[in-house]
């Protein structure tokens, strides 16, 4: 599985998250990694605020799944 998301923000009027990932789904067994670009507007001119979050995912269907970002 591959993904890839944009979110917009409706008052700033911009792109402020873009993801990309990739995966292995099956019956029973979750493992995905995905890479996370956040921007954080503020009032006036002053530039964005830049955030970059590593997320990987493993999970046993019937156990659970756990998410860390770093």
């Amino acid at each position: 599985m591959v993904t890839g998301s944009a979110r917009w923000d409706l008052e700033a009027n911009k792109i402020n998250q873009y993801v990309v990932g990739a995966g292995y789904v099956d019956d029973c067994f979750v493992l995905a990694a995905n890479y996370v670009i956040a921007y954080n507007y503020s009032a006036g001119t002053t530039p964005p605020v830049l955030n970059k979050t590593y997320l990987l995912t493993i999970g046993l269907r019937s156990i659970g799944v756990n998410s860390v970002g770093f």
